[in-house]
């Protein structure tokens, strides 16, 4: 069995994995506050994701459960104590060499070195913000804005924008996943908007699908991304990254990434790289359990009575 640690609301991100065709193994998607409450589970891997939306207390403890199946000789991905959250790893590249964009606190009120910029929440995957900012006063004035309106800065970060449009107005995104060792394709998307996430059906030429089905085919970005993941410890996850004017320029790294690649387009080439892409994913992740192992998980009676309620519930004794 392997287990997938997520938060509540994010669990249905993994459904491409569990409704694959390809899948071989099982496989369970739990919730923190399910493990948390557990005295001991029995897996073959455990992977812990969605650690940008735990609170403190919660990734500490999550990172004590990862020692512990650790110990007990289970395979696990993703250390709680260790992974780069969004600010961290940013500022982290930026200073390796690997990006040549920096990222700011907004609370700070930063003077970026370079324009346009745009604003984030650093917890989560949304984007809140639709604009770029062409200048300080346009910053000023957007934190004042958002302030006024009621959001606080604390947790929100200025980030300097850095993607090259592919032609006037359209964008791409590249992706790449990461499985233990093994670095997969994933399929880029191409949008009308400078924040590209989930692609604008309609929108890429028959000239940009040849181009996306020859990299998913050659995986020419593994190697340079490599470095990116070893340097926010993240052994499972998707890499979401462009270009600006040909430098690499990675933006997050997602430790709960949607599995169940785009396809459904008009371009059959494209769904058929998209499909293989699929089917690449779901058997590494096939490959990267060992004999199943029961492995003690408790918690402490001190950080049970913090977690989330649930009626009913008769903590351990110590």
């Amino acid at each position: 069995m392997i287990h997938f640690f997520t938060t509540a609301d994010h669990a249905y991100t993994l459904n491409g994995i569990r409704k694959s065709p390809y899948r071989r193994f099982p496989v369970a998607c739990r919730t923190y506050d399910w493990l948390f409450r557990q005295r001991r589970i029995v897996a073959s891997a455990c992977v812990f994701t969605d650690l940008d939306r735990l609170r403190y207390f919660e990734l500490a403890e999550a990172a004590k459960v990862y020692r512990r199946l650790r110990v007990a000789g289970v395979r696990v991905f993703n250390d709680p104590a260790r992974v780069l959250l969004r600010f961290d790893l940013l500022s982290t590249l930026q200073r390796l060499g690997i990006n040549d964009y920096r990222v700011y606190p907004a609370a700070q009120r930063p003077r970026p070195e370079r324009f346009p910029v745009f604003l984030k929440c650093e917890e989560g995957h949304s984007q809140h913000f639709d604009r770029l900012l062409e200048d300080q006063a346009a910053l000023d004035a957007s934190l004042d804005e958002v302030q006024a309106a009621g959001a606080p800065l604390t947790r929100m970060l200025v980030t300097e924008f850095a993607n090259t449009p592919v032609r006037d107005g359209v964008y791409r995104r590249h992706t790449i996943y990461r499985v233990g060792d093994v670095m997969l394709p994933g399929n880029s998307v191409i949008e009308g908007s400078p924040f590209v996430k989930y692609g604008q059906r309609g929108l890429s030429t028959d000239a940009e699908f040849e181009e996306i089905v020859a990299e998913m085919a050659s995986n020419p970005y593994a190697e340079r991304l490599r470095p990116a993941f070893e340097a926010a410890n993240i052994d499972y996850g998707r890499a979401d990254f462009g270009f600006r004017d040909g430098r690499l320029a990675v933006y997050e790294i997602n430790t709960n990434p949607s599995i169940g690649l785009k396809g459904g387009s008009r371009h059959e080439g494209f769904n058929a790289a998209v499909d293989r892409g699929l089917r690449a994913l779901v058997e590494t992740l096939g490959e990267i359990g060992s004999e199943p192992v029961a492995a003690r998980v408790a918690s402490s009676v001190w950080d049970m009575t913090r977690l989330r309620p649930v009626f009913g519930l008769r903590l351990p004794q110590p």
